[in-house]
């Protein structure tokens, strides 16, 4: 049997608000090495402090940092590998050195005769610091230790005191005996405890930022771009951002862009406002793995007109990708960029073209890819190709096989093909479509294939989560393949890897990407944003998802705001055909004017013929019976 998560994370918390470092670290560290009270010997209480450390507070064994529930500042729960060497020796060697024997210059420790009176002195006169509760500190020494299935709280604490060697004067005075945890707080569980998880739940190491694995939530721009002040929230795998053009949909990926990676794909975001009374700011949260979210900030530097560097950033540790609308790409792989020649460098960016041809020192460009990969002895990064692409093909036209590249006239090199239903197409010569979708491929892959060797030279595990941020998703796509893209990138994780996240955020124009998710949009997990024009200022709501089926009602959904799924001239006639059915005295001669552009405008078998055949009869009765009277 193990402690429970409950009783451990109850044992954090009284901790943080009753217990100094100098009880929770020092004097267990000095209480085991059995320090001789009234006289010295010579030992290291940095060597000491530090075993300590080392065997109760690293709760993360990839990270140089120590949790520390015993907060003097109550600022911060993890503090840094020199910790006894550093802040804990100068509360050892200063706050409490009347607790020790200590011969100036020496490396010899003891207790003084008065240390206990000593050390309760001195926590009392720090106000914030109470008597620690004895209970609390036995749980937090005894969490990763296997215990009996009778164990209750008072055994945990006679062992924790006979470990120690704390006496019943130590217990007296130092310590608050009668606190317990709960009682509806089970103390044992069956399962082996994730002290890690216990100790994220609370806060991140600094040095931890690729164990985060979570999510952008949210975004908020104050006096920057066309929105005075606009807060998206982003759904932890899809968010859809639609509107009319100018509205600022590209200008919030490149935010959030900045919020996933630190760094601008492009032109920094720049203040419309002219007056410098405004303090233009972006403010972002991250959600990680276990639900907390951190939040991020910078504000505009009007002096050196630039964003102000943020310092232990809070980052969504992703491997990320950016499609953007001019045809470039941009990429962000904290591992890659660690291993990059010239010092780190998480960013990559690449144009349309050289994704496709290469560029020098980064990467070999998809002509070269492909046909490596293809011809390699190990085809792995071929077939993940090829799975892809057939997962992103439409069903009509056929999956998009990659066929045996070939040379063409005017270059030495071979170019792959894909097989088509009237016959293999070097990609060279594909149409925008098609060539828009190979490189989203490509791209993924590549940076998939590149991460996973850079973890493999670094030493650590791959990433789980991916973000794909695209901007006008439908871009060059054919309508039948407006319909799969998004479901198609959805679920692309799975076929790269089987514990893969995959985070899509994109912006679009077509009804039929939004109508492409009708099967799969969640309210728990997906956003939908709509960026809207009211009075003179651009608004942002999110909207909740309707199913709207036919693509018509798609068009005059509150999304895209049409009043008729039609042509313009037929909207139109349309409205002024409204107007005059209600009319009270309808004008025969523009009756019969509207009559002329119905015909012209709409096709014979037109839902609104019915509507007007009926008006027009009734007003031709009505003159009949007027003129009868």
């Amino acid at each position: 049997m193990f402690l429970s998560p409950e009783i451990v994370e109850w044992a954090v918390r009284e901790l943080g608000n009753d217990c100094h470092p100098f009880i929770g670290i020092t004097f267990l560290a000095a209480k085991r090495n059995e320090i001789p009270v009234g006289d010295a010997v010579r030992m290291s209480l940095d060597g000491i402090t530090r075993r300590h450390l080392e065997k109760h507070h690293r709760l993360d064994p990839k990270s140089e940092f120590f949790f520390q529930p015993f907060r003097s500042n109550k600022t911060a729960y993890w503090v840094a590998a020199n910790y006894s060497s550093s802040g804990l020796q100068a509360i050892n060697t200063q706050t409490f050195k009347e607790a020790f024997i200590h011969p100036r210059n020496t490396r010899r420790w003891g207790w003084a005769g008065d240390y206990i009176e000593q050390i309760r002195h001195r926590v009392a006169e720090m106000t914030t610091h109470q008597s620690p509760s004895l209970a609390a500190l036995a749980v937090w020494i005894g969490k990763d230790a296997s215990w009996n299935f009778k164990t209750d709280i008072e055994h945990i604490i006679w062992k924790f005191l006979e470990d120690f060697r704390i006496n019943d004067e130590e217990v007296e005075s130092l310590f608050e005996s009668k606190s317990s945890p709960p009682t509806n707080i089970d103390v044992l569980s069956e399962d082996v405890l994730d002290l890690k998880d216990i100790a994220y739940g609370f806060a991140i190491p600094p040095d931890a930022p690729s164990q985060t694995e979570g999510t952008l939530a949210a975004i908020r721009l104050n006096d920057v771009g066309p929105v005075s002040s606009v807060e998206l929230e982003f759904g932890e795998r899809l968010t859809l951002i639609a509107g009319d053009n100018g509205l600022g949909k590209s200008f919030l990926l490149d935010a959030a862009w900045w919020a996933l990676t630190g760094t601008w794909a492009s032109h920094p975001a720049y203040p419309f406002a002219s007056a410098r009374s405004t303090q233009p700011r972006i403010e972002y949260r991250i959600r990680n793995a276990g639900g907390q979210e951190l939040v991020g900030q910078s504000t505009f530097d009007w002096l050196h007109h630039s964003w102000r560097e943020l310092e232990n950033r809070p980052s969504v540790s992703a491997l990320s990708i950016f499609t953007r609308v001019d045809g470039s790409f941009a990429i962000a792989d904290e591992t890659r960029g660690q291993l990059q020649v010239g010092g780190p460098r998480s960013l990559s960016l690449f144009t349309g073209q050289e994704v496709w041809e290469g560029k020098a020192g980064e990467i070999e460009g998809l002509v070269r890819d492909w046909v490596s990969w293809q011809q390699a002895s190990d085809n792995s990064a071929f077939s993940m190709l090829a799975r892809v692409l057939e997962h992103l093909s439409p069903e009509d036209t056929g999956p998009l096989i990659p066929s045996e590249p070939v040379r063409i006239p005017g270059d030495p090199r071979k170019i792959p093909t894909v097989r088509q239903i009237y016959g293999d197409v070097p990609v060279l010569f594909a149409s925008a479509g098609i060539q828009r979708i190979l490189l989203l491929t490509y791209l993924i892959i590549w940076s998939w294939q590149e991460h996973l060797l850079a973890s493999e030279q670094a030493g650590v595990s791959p990433q789980r989560k991916m973000v794909i941020v695209v901007d006008e998703l439908e871009a060059h796509l054919h309508p039948k393949w407006q319909r799969l893209v998004l479901p198609g990138l959805m679920s692309i994780g799975k076929l790269l890897s089987a514990d893969l996240e995959i985070q899509v955020i994109a912006a679009t124009h077509s009804p039929m990407v939004l109508a492409s998710v009708e099967d799969e949009f969640s309210d728990v997990s997906d956003v939908l944003a709509h960026l809207l024009l009211v009075d003179d200022s651009v608004e942002l709501e999110r909207l909740d998802y309707y199913k709207y089926g036919d693509m018509s009602a798609w068009l005059t959904s509150p999304i895209f705001g049409l009043p008729h799924a039609r042509s313009r001239a037929a909207e139109q006639v349309i409205e002024d055909a409204k107007a005059l059915q209600l009319s009270d005295e309808p004008d025969l001669d523009a009756v019969k004017e509207v009559t002329a552009r119905l015909k012209r405008t709409l096709s014979p078998d037109d839902q609104f013929w019915s509507r007007w055949i009926f008006f027009a009869r009734r007003l031709g009765d009505r003159r009949s019976a007027s003129r009868k009277g």
